[in-house]
């Protein structure tokens, strides 16, 4: 063999002594075709997650609506779980009440109460329906076989509060969740059977998302639609009635966009064109409000609407209302919202600005 084969023979022996050296170290668990399979599901035969942490809980169901199936959540408190005060005065010490001051004889003050988020139902965004499909299959990257009870205490599964429940195809199943407490020596979460006894060890963030307390899965857009995808909007006033139409154009791109009254549709309004720009990018939403629900401060106003529509159909709208008792706390909802949702502060303005855009005063 001449000096040329025996460097390209020597290059590949270094080459595959290299690979097998890699896959050599390569841990088990981001293998690809190392992952078990806990439970068979698929998008559709999977019909609810149930996520509890041992005082909040949430609820995952995946529905048909309009084109596209939607995650719908349900968060709250479990039962008996919501935070609360005694119903007695607040701790005292040797007759000093809990802020520092002397307690007067004979007066016993009111008990503070808690602001409570009640249990709400909101709309999924698009992780929310890339959590759902971790799921369909629900899979583990070690399957660890049944272990005996001071293994699973261990892992902190003797008396986990934290429960998994998967309805498919009409079965729940259900699974106990630890997270193995700091100093055991054990990484990553654990589930284990409740039916077959079996513990898994799960892919890193399989379960992060779902938690009862994560709100990254909440939808807070207000519309679903690009800009482009409508060619007219009406803004109506809700106290008065009136209302003006609005002809958009060239809206493929933003800067090329123009906005112009319908009796007008030759003269570009920039007025109109930047209140609605503000409308539709820059509002920001601070809360989200479950289905149904209402602000505790009371039923807001509204104030203004806008509908969208394209070639002469409706595409969505927007309300913008406030709290008769709080003028500068402005809710809006949308085609796309469960409810009312909370916007920053400023929104009033535009509000007031609508005015001027409907009747030119």
């Amino acid at each position: 063999m001449n000096a040329r084969g025996t460097a390209i023979m020597g290059a590949l022996a270094a080459t595959a002594l290299g690979a097998a050296y890699l896959t050599w170290q390569r841990p088990k668990e981001t293998k690809t075709d190392n992952t078990v399979k806990v439970l068979e599901a698929n998008k559709t035969s999977l019909q609810k997650i149930h996520y509890e942490d041992g005082t909040r809980f949430a609820d995952y169901t995946r529905v048909v609506d309009g084109e596209e199936p939607v995650v719908w959540l349900r968060q709250g408190f479990m039962e008996g779980k919501a935070p609360g005060f005694d119903a007695g005065s607040p701790a005292t010490d040797a007759g000093t009440s809990a802020d520092g001051g002397a307690v007067d004889a004979g007066f016993k003050p009111a008990p503070l109460q808690p602001i409570v988020i009640p249990t709400r139902e909101l709309r999924g965004n698009e992780r929310a329906d890339k959590a759902w499909e971790k799921f369909a299959p629900f899979e583990a990257v070690r399957a660890l076989g049944v272990l005996a009870d001071p293994k699973l205490k261990e892992l902190g599964l003797d008396a986990s509060s934290k429960l998994l429940e998967l309805t498919v195809a009409g079965t729940p199943h259900r699974f106990r969740v630890s997270s193995p407490p700091p100093g055991s020596g054990f990484i990553g979460q654990y589930v284990l059977d409740e039916k077959t006894k079996e513990v898994y060890l799960l892919g890193s963030g399989t379960l992060a998302e779902i938690e009862p307390s994560s709100t990254t899965l909440v939808d807070r857009r207000l519309h679903a639609f690009k800009a482009s995808e409508f060619d007219s909007f009406v803004v109506s006033l809700g106290t008065s009635g009136e209302k003006r139409e609005f002809l958009q154009t060239d809206a493929q791109i933003p800067q090329t966009t123009k906005v112009a009254p319908k009796e007008h549709p030759d003269k570009p309004d920039e007025f109109a064109k930047n209140w609605h720009d503000k409308v539709w990018n820059r509002m920001i939403v601070t809360e989200v409000l479950g289905k149904d629900e209402k602000p505790t401060a009371g039923v807001p106003e509204v104030l203004v609407r806008v509908d969208y529509f394209t070639k002469g159909r409706p595409k969505g709208w927007l309300e913008l209302a406030r709290i008769p008792t709080n003028a500068t706390q402005v809710y809006g909802r949308s085609e796309n919202t469960a409810g009312w949702v909370g916007l920053h502060t400023g929104v009033e303005e535009m509000a007031l600005e609508a005015k001027k855009l409907v009747t030119g005063k």
